[in-house]
């Protein structure tokens, strides 16, 4: 068990971060859209692989406790901080073992969910073949896996880098010198590529990215003996072996053409025409992809490949979606509206007033989620006797369906539950508060992890723990301040500003009550 590569994870932390994509909602999302029927996400068994310090799996416990979680991972130091925290939040239905992916046995029982981030293409091929054994053996019948991969021929520019960055440190040992020749050989690089070629731009591009990893993904990452991309083909063929199938990628908007011109989805139909995995195989090849986060359920389950419209009326629809015009027209039926994401370019264009109006809402309800029954009261509500009010809601159900593909809307099977507008004592999520002490990521009430660089904020986070009042908060906040202020500079924590900083906390989805 105390193998090399456990060794390395207890030298050099891995930062365990919440990962969205693998929360028990999303995938399970994924699964009824394609005609499955999953475990509900309140009551569930989750697995994760290669759980790290429990960052991830932790905070889904804590929001789910009627569901069981269980953690696995080599690295004693991640286990041991994965179960102190779990141990300070008092959250009783999750467990974490030490243990060699290999040795695990079928006493765990059956798992609706199974979750393997960053581990697939880092690990031996003995180990590589057992995760998706394992997932084989203990998926549920509707239950889903998450594994994600490295992935060719994306990962062919990425190692180029990879391999100088490696020659640099052959034969350095010690992980924080290797750690930081690392960082200067990339600098240097940098550097020497300021020129105008192609090949110039694409290392300068790799070297960017270098420069972003933390210590822990450049050394587990970029710098570990194994790291190995597959193709996408080679990667089904591998869950097929073991009974799984390709059921879909964790980011539906993955798995479509439509930010392609109209000839290039035509050519790429007539190329693999039915052929599902031909089809992720090309687009692998169209986009250089380097990364999967793919799906898999058991190869007995009977998929919908095509899903009707209707089938988002099971939903909520969450976005901060907003018209790119400055002064949209919401209600005539022969005029096109495009709307963007804030947080990405995702577009979605429609002339259809009641998918303009339901677009609007939902941007306007951001970060909260709205049932599809209440956007289509509102939605109708706001158009009044106006054109298009009457319109057929599979319409609706149209551009909500073409909007969830193109990535601007999320949906949700169960809302992520939090408080928009602070209370009387407000009060954040108590692993939030207990994160705020010890580092500037934290998850929010929607699985999301996110950097609090404010240290003034971050004291006002752990404050808020329900039995102070806005005028104890806010006295206890303008000390603080005074007492970080530097060269007698006066900081005074004004009541507007003060009423402010709380709602961006409700809309960054930090606050219970």
């Amino acid at each position: 068990m105390d193998t090399a590569a456990a060794r390395a994870y207890d030298d050099v932390l891995y930062q365990t971060l919440a990962l969205e994509q693998t929360h028990p909602d999303r995938l399970a999302t994924q699964a009824r859209l394609f005609g499955m029927q999953p475990a509900p996400v309140e009551r569930c068994r989750v697995l994760e692989l290669g759980c790290g310090a429990g960052g991830n799996l932790v905070p889904m416990a804590l929001a789910s406790p009627d569901s069981e979680f269980v953690g696995i991972d080599l690295a004693a130091r991640a286990i041991d901080a994965a179960v102190a925290l779990a141990t300070a939040l008092g959250t009783k239905n999750v467990t974490f073992h030490r243990q060699d992916i290999t040795d695990i046995t079928e006493d765990l029982g059956r798992f609706d969910y199974v979750i393997a981030h960053g581990l697939y293409s880092w690990v031996p091929p003995a180990v590589r073949d057992r995760v998706l054994a394992l997932a084989a053996e203990t998926l549920s019948p509707q239950g889903v896996a998450y594994v994600s991969y490295n992935t060719y021929p994306g990962c062919h520019l990425r190692h180029s880098v990879r391999e100088m960055l490696r020659f640099h440190v052959r034969g350095v040992t010690e992980s924080r010198e290797r750690i930081a020749r690392t960082r200067d050989f990339a600098k240097f690089l940098m550097k020497a590529n300021e020129g105008p070629t192609r090949e110039q731009s694409f290392m300068r591009e790799e070297l960017a990215q270098i420069e972003m990893n933390s210590d822990g993904s450049l050394f587990h990452d970029d710098l570990a003996d194994i790291n190995v991309p597959v193709y996408f083909h080679e990667f089904a063929a591998h869950g097929a072996r073991h009974g799984l199938q390709y059921l879909g990628e964790a980011n539906m908007f993955q798995m479509h053409d439509r930010m392609y011109p109209p000839e290039v989805r035509q050519t790429l139909r007539a190329l693999v025409g039915d052929d599902v995995l031909l089809r992720e195989q090309y687009l692998d090849f169209m986009s250089a992809r380097r990364f999967r986060q793919t799906l898999l359920c058991r190869d007995d389950v009977v998929l919908d490949r095509e899903p009707a419209p209707a089938v988002v009326k099971q939903f909520s629809f969450a976005a901060p979606a907003r018209p790119v015009s400055a002064n949209p027209d919401l209600v005539s039926p022969n005029v096109v509206e495009e709307f963007r994401g804030r947080l990405t370019g995702a577009a979605v264009s429609t002339d259809l007033p009641l998918g303009k109006v339901a677009l609007r809402i939902i941007g306007e309800r951001w970060p909260e989620a709205v049932s599809f029954d209440v956007l289509l009261a509102a939605a109708r509500e706001r158009l009044a006797s106006g054109a298009g009010a009457g319109a057929d809601d599979e319409a609706l159900c149209g551009v909500l369906l073409g909007a969830y593909y193109a990535g601007l809307v999320e949906l949700h099977g169960r809302p992520p539950q939090f408080c928009l507008e602070p209370g009387p004592r407000p009060t954040a999520s108590p692993l939030v508060r207990l994160q705020v002490k010890s580092g500037v990521f934290v998850t929010n009430l929607r699985h999301v992890s996110i950097k609090i660089e404010d240290d003034i904020g971050r004291h006002l986070i752990a404050l808020l723990d329900g039995t102070r009042d806005r005028a104890t908060l806010r006295a206890s906040l303008q000390r603080y301040a005074t007492s970080r202020a530097k060269g007698g500079t006066t900081v005074k924590v004004e009541p507007a500003a003060f009423e402010s900083k709380l709602r961006e906390l409700g809309r960054l989805a930090l606050l219970v009550a």
